[in-house]
């Protein structure tokens, strides 16, 4: 019995003390970067020149702005229980292509104004809403990958 109440007492520690690089408690400080989309779903962003890769920055007053593909928007981020949704999302009206960058346009800017649960783990931004897991990526390291 005495063997059973100690392992109930160290399991819970030893499982505590295993590595998580996760981060937990988001803040603007933690997502204050210029962020490039990378991946829709899993499916990597592929955009040829001259259009602009997808992307949005984060200010410290989490004020975000970006550009989906076709249009550029803005709006006030909110964090909640690790969930992140942007507020009041407002955007340019180009008249667009009806192609995978308007698709991808689409999908971001709409995901985006929907509770998503958050991940931040190795520098890879992590949003998942109930149909689509939008993945970022800073851009200065993107840009130090190219070069």
């Amino acid at each position: 019995m005495r063997k059973w109440l100690l392992a109930g007492i160290f399991t819970p520690l030893l499982l505590a003390g295993c590595e998580n690089n996760e981060q937990i408690g988001f803040s603007s400080k933690n997502l204050q970067q210029d962020w490039v989309l990378t991946n829709i779903d899993g499916k990597e962003i592929t955009i040829k020149e001259p259009r602009v890769i997808p992307n949005m920055a984060i200010d410290s007053d989490l004020k975000v702005s970006g550009f989906g593909g076709c249009n550029r928007f803005t709006g006030q981020a909110e964090i909640k229980d690790n969930k992140f949704k942007i507020d009041t999302l407002s955007s340019t009206k180009m008249a667009c292509i009806q192609d995978d960058q308007a698709t991808t346009e689409s999908i971001m800017t709409v995901s985006l104004q929907e509770w998503s649960s958050i991940a931040l783990e190795n520098d890879v931004l992590t949003l998942t809403s109930e149909q689509h897991i939008l993945t970022f990526m800073p851009e200065d390291i993107l840009e130090d990958n190219d070069q």
